[in-house]
């Protein structure tokens, strides 16, 4: 099997290295063509090496790593985010659905982010979660839910409610939509934590608190549209503060 072709591009010479020498060590199935120390250099080794995957530092100075994207001509390659943001920056991330590796980037991190990149199968368009996670990074609004081959992106605000079906997740909108995610309902839970209205209801359902037409206290449901959702006891007080019962 040929080894994955990989280019690293970073303004500083100590993160080139640090992450040459991590993936030489940790990741067999990665062979490093190239390392650019900016956006000029690096989009003219990407036409002329043609790599399987950019590991991309987004802060650097002139230009930035999302610049890159901008002055690529066609992006056949997968891309991960190298990035000091933040914990709220990094949300922006996870419901963009863009990988990334935070410095100083943790070896087994790494070797995860790696195995991701060798089992992806499609390379999709990136131009709608970049923007998703633009916008994100000031407030979590959006959200990209992997459809079919590709990426659908979600307003935070349309989503009626999320079901659990096992490893999985149904996410349900205002327009009668149904998208099934590959993540575990906790993972939905973790990530709209601080949004207010999207709240645990059950052990199987997160809703949308201010889309309910409906409360039944005494059969202790919620009703959003079509959907009949089940309150279980350890949420009641919560939802019932929300909804003013």
């Amino acid at each position: 099997m040929s080894k994955i072709k990989a280019i690293i591009v970073d303004d500083e010479l100590s993160a080139r290295e640090n992450l040459l020498y991590l993936i030489e060590n940790f990741c067999s199935e990665i062979t490093v063509i190239a390392t650019c120390c900016n956006v000029d250099e690096a989009v003219k080794s990407i036409e002329r090496n043609k790599p399987d995957v950019v590991f991309l530092d987004i802060e650097m100075p002139q230009k930035n790593g999302f610049q890159l994207l901008k002055e690529c001509t066609n992006i056949n390659f997968k891309i991960v985010f190298i990035t000091a943001y933040d914990q709220y920056a990094i949300k922006a991330f996870d419901v963009s659905a863009l990988d990334y590796l935070l410095k100083p980037i943790d070896i087994d991190r790494l070797v995860e982010t790696v195995a991701k990149i060798k089992h992806q199968q499609v390379i999709t368009s990136f131009k709608d979660r970049i923007e998703a996670f633009t916008e994100n990074k000031k407030k979590l609004s959006k959200i990209s839910i992997p459809y079919k081959s590709d990426y659908v992106i979600l307003n935070i605000e349309d989503i009626l409610c999320i079901e659990a079906d096992r490893m999985y997740s149904h996410i349900y909108t205002v327009d009668g939509k149904k998208y099934t995610a590959s993540k575990k309902l906790n993972h939905y839970e973790e990530l709209f934590f601080e949004i207010s209205n999207l709240k645990r209801v059950h052990r199987s359902w997160i809703a949308n608190l201010s889309k309910v037409e409906s409360y039944s206290l005494s059969l202790k449901k919620i009703y959003l549209d079509t959907i009949e959702i089940p309150v279980s006891k350890t949420y009641k007080e919560e939802v019932d503060l929300f909804l003013g019962k």
